[in-house]
């Protein structure tokens, strides 16, 4: 679970508050974010996603080479 939530912290993080100081370096009006929060919330929550499908693979796996040794 904590590697899940550790994801899904680190990408809020970088998408909210460290890319934004870069944003003002990128040409136009400047309002790269403001209307991509939805989509944004949507990648945490994907990568989250994805993390808890690896470490249920990983379980998995683990148990199934535990079981062809005995």
């Amino acid at each position: 679970m904590k590697y899940i939530l550790g994801t899904m912290l680190g990408f809020y993080l970088l998408i909210f508050w460290i890319l934004p100081f870069f944003y003002r370096f990128l040409p136009g009006d400047g309002a790269y974010a403001s209307y991509f929060h939805p989509a944004y919330m949507g990648m945490i929550l994907l990568a989250g996603l994805i993390v808890a499908c690896t470490i249920i693979l990983l379980e998995e796996i683990k148990s199934l080479k535990e079981e062809k040794n005995k």
